[in-house]
């Protein structure tokens, strides 16, 4: 009580002090010390709004005043403003480079821009300013910790966080980063006994309830850890619990009018399980997979649970049925939570132009250097601007990459949709008189399906960027083709297909770079038969990786070429293949490269191995844009198909295998008879530069096809039915 009376003394006296000074700086606009005075006040009282519009006025007066910037620099973290902030320390830091507190808030902002890398090699350079005292050095190190889980570097971060704790023992914000490390490293009894102390500090409560939630999940214990879940929930409504569960997200990447995601202890089970496929640990994976049904039922009550996310489930054999049932739940809670947002935008739909041109509007997060960007960003000047209007609505800040320059300059407006709500995102698009608005994001990361179910235009369309169904009626077609989406498997689709050729964009001008590399250059054996599968190892399951092994055997000296996704992969990898009888010096692993390069790379390999339950989608259109020869297993879901695609639409179905046996002796033979390879490879070349999935304007002209009919079949008020191009 007392420290409530006092608190409600001090805000009078800040009210006052607020009127006083709020009217000096009125008639005395050149005070400087009646600015600063009032952006102390408005910082005290928390409206970062205001105390950082009175920092701007001491800046206007005093550009290089010291506080004002540090002022600054805080304001715009806590406003999330994250680029001014970064700003504003490059130039605090320009007059005083070693302030360590300005420094460390530099290293936060890269943090929250996604610049993990950047921001590890500037804690790196505090570390050598001389004379650290030990507190600072002990917050240095603490930022660096951090950094590292986020980076998912977890053994440096354990070192890094105790070498602070030797520094400050007991401190408990460094006491959290061990437990969060230790939960990483499955030490999940450490991790609950170093937390329970810090249940009773204030400060530290919410964060060693996480640790303690995420821990009994994994150990399943999940009656317990559901209990202190929903406590959480109902207990800290303000504070996120992605900082502690997924702590690679960015700050503001869930929007404040987004479908609240629901922690659950089964969800915190299964998103420890994707972590371990993620680093090709399947030790738990038949396991999950006889109760799959049963751990994704939250999934099917909330609508979104962390964990049970609809893309992770593609990369799992289960049913069709479960799979849709899981995203019908997502975009059912999506539009409940969307319609009186919607009712009250009253958006009107745009009739066609008076032009008659069509206008589409592409949306993505994903225009930068990302595989969906690889594939695309040549098509949007290839559209016929005598009959369609382009714009590219973008979820993300550029990357200043060639393909985000090549998008944003294919498109007749290029607009920006970062930080703005769903709502204000939906009028921005309807403002355009969008006729056609097309998702290329499905449920993927930085997706935005709020924004569509708020129907902004009065066509939706999924299209590349998602290989699975979105459930919604706010988006009733889906861009594909007959091997993928073949008309067996549309019963486990909500969408309407809208076929063409062959559904996978290319871009038909990709470089492949010159530099005469050898197979000594990159680690291979210059005589050995080179298999290769440069998917991430978030693909790679044990039913394939135990084919590849059962081919290699078949195939003395042969090796693999697989892509160094994370040490723990790989030496996950090795071991698995010991367990296969083969010798784990013969899994060669690839780094990554520039663009270029890497389908240069592909040319040192003999044949590429797809996986079974997700295959290659843009990893298959380099191999054989490459000329690389690939074989495939159909699979009975849509991410299994894609390579089947294109290769049928290469006219080269005799790479197409239908059972796994058969994916084994195909691989073999090719082995065996390199004359058969070599005349394949020949052909591949030949079929790249005249097929339909390599000749980007030729799809372009059958997407504008699918347009037409979209539009038509809206003018005419047909529900929407299957579209043949």
């Amino acid at each position: 009580m007392q420290a409530q009376a006092r608190d409600a003394l001090r805000r009078a006296w800040l009210e006052q002090e607020l009127a006083r000074y709020k009217d000096r700086s009125r008639t005395q606009p050149e005070n400087i010390d009646a600015w600063r005075r009032l952006g102390r006040i408005y910082g005290e009282l928390g409206d970062a709004e205001a105390a950082l519009a009175a920092i701007e006025q001491v800046l206007a007066l005093q550009p290089d005043d010291q506080d004002a910037l540090w002022g600054r620099i805080t304001m715009c973290l806590g406003l999330n403003r994250n680029q001014d902030a970064l700003a504003t320390a490059d130039q605090f830091l320009a007059l005083m480079p070693e302030h360590v507190d300005v420094s460390l808030q530099r290293v936060e902002a890269l943090r929250r821009l996604g610049r993990v890398t950047e921001a590890l090699e500037s804690g790196e350079q505090l570390l050598t300013i001389p004379r650290l005292g030990a507190t600072q050095r002990a917050a240095i190190l603490s930022a660096r910790g951090a950094l590292l889980i986020v980076a998912n570097r977890i053994k440096e971060a354990l070192t890094t966080v105790e070498e602070a704790l030797a520094l400050s023992p007991n401190h408990p914000v460094l006491t959290l980063h061990r437990a969060v490390c230790w939960l990483q490293m499955r030490r999940y009894a450490e991790a609950l006994e170093s937390v329970e102390a810090l249940v009773a500090i204030p400060s530290a409560r919410f964060g060693a309830l996480c640790v303690q939630a995420r821990a009994l999940a994994v150990l399943r214990r999940f009656d317990e850890a559901d209990v202190i879940l929903s406590n959480l929930q109902e207990q800290y409504q303000h504070r996120s619990l992605e900082v502690t569960f997924e702590p690679w997200r960015l700050p503001g990447e869930t929007l404040a009018d987004s479908l609240p995601k629901r922690y659950t202890a089964r969800g915190l089970y299964l998103m420890d399980f994707f972590e371990q496929l993620a680093c090709c640990d399947w030790s738990n994976r038949a396991a999950v997979l006889s109760e799959i049904e049963t751990l994704v039922a939250d999934a099917l009550h909330y609508g979104f649970v962390a964990g049970m996310e609809p893309f992770n489930l593609l990369t799992l054999p289960i049913e069709p049925a479960l799979q849709q049932a899981v995203a019908n739940a997502q975009a059912v809670a999506v539009a409940a939570r969307m319609k009186p947002i919607r009712e009250n935008l009253q958006i009107a739909w745009p009739e066609a132009s008076t032009d008659g041109r069509l206008c589409i509007g592409y949306v993505s997060g994903d225009f930068r250097d990302h595989p969906t960007a690889h594939l695309a960003h040549k098509l949007f000047r290839l559209h016929d601007r005598s009959r369609f209007r382009i714009i590219g609505f973008s979820l993300r800040p550029g990357d200043n990459s060639t393909y985000w320059h090549n998008i944003v300059e294919g498109c007749d407006e290029f607009i920006e949709l970062v930080g703005l709500s769903h709502a204000e995102a939906a009028v921005r698009i309807a403002r355009e008189k969008v006729h056609i608005l097309v998702d290329m994001h499905g449920y993927t990361r930085f997706a935005r399906p709020e924004v569509f179910a708020l129907r902004p235009a009065p066509v939706q369309v999924g299209f590349l960027g998602y290989p699975g169904t979105l459930g919604a009626d706010y988006i009733p077609y889906i861009i594909a083709d007959p091997v993928v989406l073949p008309e067996a498997m549309r019963a486990w689709f909500s969408e309407q297909p809208v076929y063409l050729p062959c559904y996978q964009v290319n871009d038909d001008e990709q470089t492949i770079a010159n530099t005469g590399m050898t197979r000594k250059d990159r680690g291979l054996p210059e005589d050995a038969f080179v298999f290769c599968c440069f998917n991430n190892t978030g693909k790679l399951e044990p039913e394939s990786f135990a084919s590849w092994m059962r081919i290699m055997a078949q195939v003395p000296g042969s090796v693999l070429w697989l892509l160094a996704s994370n040490t723990d992969a790989i030496q996950n990898l090795r071991q698995a293949a010991i367990s296969h009888g083969i010798d784990p010096s013969r899994l060669i692993f690839a780094g990554r490269l520039p663009k270029a390069e890497h389908l240069e790379r592909y040319r040192l390999a003999d044949l590429f191995l797809d996986s079974f339950v997700y295959g290659a989608h843009t990893t298959a259109s380099d191999a054989l844009w490459a000329g690389l020869p690939m074989i495939t297993l159909r699979g009975a879901r849509f991410q299994s198909r894609v390579c089947a695609s294109l290769l049928s639409a290469l006219g080269l179905t005799e790479l197409i295998a239908e059972r796994i046996v058969e994916f084994e002796v195909l691989a073999v033979s090719l082995a065996r008879q390199p004359d058969r390879l070599e005349a394949i490879r020949q052909q591949l070349q030949a079929r790249c530069l005249a097929g339909l999935p390599f000749r980007t304007a030729e799809f372009a002209r059958c997407l504008e096809r699918t347009f037409f009919s979209m539009w038509r079949a809206y003018k005419d008020r047909r529900v929407p039915q299957a579209i043949h191009v």
